[in-house]
């Protein structure tokens, strides 16, 4: 039997498990799907490494070596000063002292793991990916390694996110948006070049592997906790990392051994780009209009790149708004002043520097505790997706990938960067 098919949250259609499908084929709105595992209790395989002890619940059959996991642990010193009797940090990122060994600093080393451990091996076409830098840096790390061919497209501004312990193979191409261009036109080139031949696109939002990694963070907490927690918090950029705490809350339940319980999502976005927030608070389904010179002015502002998606998994079904109408959520606009400030209580706190995005979700903390939509006896998981990335540059002398091409979004030419990542690929 196979171990898990994929769902249609729309019409309820069935496909075998297959990691370049992405789409249902039936003719209606947008949807995603969603795997549904045969195993519908988890069972921990505490002998395999990282986040793969949760293979039950990860569409691959494949073991990627050096592979980390989420760290759940008790915070006490926090905890202590926000007066919360149960609060739980999800820590994403290199925390030795914790255990903590996710070497790109990011819980998006989950997804990367996760979808490169489902793809056939010696798959003939080159994976493509657009990033703000975390996802990117993870992809490229564990590329790398397992020398799997990769198309990264990420903004020339965020070129100082691409870094590594160990030295990055020619397997990676790195193309830089240059003049100005920011997220999304990274992802619109990654639409691109998708299309051509010997290329595949990772899917973002509705790449189940994608989700399922990072909905691990939930099952760990769950499972280290012995419950579902009443509340999560989280930044979002995408939405994904939302909707997959979602679904993994989701497969909890079904799970039969943990109490009902539909954990709340606190979610956050860094102010003035903030989309979502906007969009929640005013209960519509569907994302307000904003221009592109606006949106880059607002994205410009953010310290938090990596929450600035100008094209979320909000409105589609399945996505954010449903998952936040599921669990009664939240959202919380947080400036930057906000961010670095609950960054320094953090670090002051737990020891270890976060990153601006992972500052985002704990001044989301910081406000649902003054505004009381917590209490103090509530079983909390603050999701820390990015960590440790100061102790990493203090611990290892990095390398940092370099640009094979770098073009304007408005003059590229995909076929001439076609060849160019073709003649990479043979030269290595």
């Amino acid at each position: 039997m196979p171990k898990s098919i994929l769902h249609c949250i729309s019409c309820g259609a069935e496909y075998d498990s297959d990691p370049f499908r992405l789409t249902c084929d039936a003719d209606h709105p947008p949807s995603l799907l969603r795997s549904v595992y045969r195993a519908q209790q988890m069972e921990v395989k505490a002998h395999l490494p990282g986040l793969f002890r949760y293979i039950d619940w990860l569409p691959v059959e494949q073991i990627l070596e050096d592979a980390g996991k989420p760290i759940t642990y008790e915070s006490k010193n926090l905890a202590h000063h926000l007066g919360l009797d149960h609060l739980f940090i999800s820590f994403n990122g290199y925390y030795p002292e914790r255990g903590a060994q996710m070497l790109t600093g990011s819980f998006k080393e989950l997804e990367a793991f996760s979808v490169l451990a489902g793809l056939p091996k010696k798959h003939p076409r080159t994976l493509v990916i657009a990033s703000a830098g975390n996802t990117g840096r993870a992809f490229a790390t564990v590329c790398s390694k397992h020398r799997i061919p990769l198309c990264l497209i990420i903004p020339e501004k965020n070129l100082s996110a691409l870094w590594s312990k160990t030295s990055f193979g020619s397997e990676v191409s790195l193309i830089a948006v240059s003049d100005g261009g920011d997220y999304s036109d990274a992802i619109a080139l990654g639409q691109l070049m998708s299309q051509l031949d010997r290329f595949f696109p990772e899917g973002g939002a509705a790449n189940v592997a994608r989700r399922d990694g990072m909905g691990l963070t939930v099952v760990d907490a769950a499972m280290t906790l012995g419950r579902i927690p009443d509340h999560y918090f989280q930044a979002v950029g995408s939405g994904t990392g939302g909707i997959a705490a979602w679904e993994a809350n989701l497969r909890l339940l079904a799970d039969g051994r943990f109490e009902e319980r539909r954990m709340k999502l606190h979610l956050a976005q860094n102010a003035p780009f903030t989309p979502m927030v906007e969009a929640w608070k005013a209960g519509s389904r569907t994302l307000f209009p904003i221009g592109e010179a606006e949106a880059k002015a607002s994205i410009n502002q953010v310290s938090a790149q990596v929450l600035t998606n100008r094209n979320p998994a909000y409105s589609i079904t399945g996505g954010l708004y449903e998952a936040l109408v599921e669990t009664q959520g939240e959202m919380y606009a947080v400036t930057n002043a906000a961010s670095e400030q609950a960054r320094y209580l953090f670090e002051e706190f737990e020891g270890i520097d976060i990153s601006p995005a992972s500052g985002v979700a704990m001044a989301a903390l910081l406000q649902a505790v003054e505004a009381k939509k917590v209490d103090r006896r509530d079983h909390i998981v603050l999701n820390i997706t990015s960590g440790g990335i100061k102790r990493m540059k203090h611990d290892y002398s990095l390398h940092y990938l370099q640009p094979l091409i770098s073009c304007s979004p408005s003059k590229v030419d995909v076929h001439k960067v076609a060849g160019q990542i073709e003649c990479n690929l043979q030269c290595s």
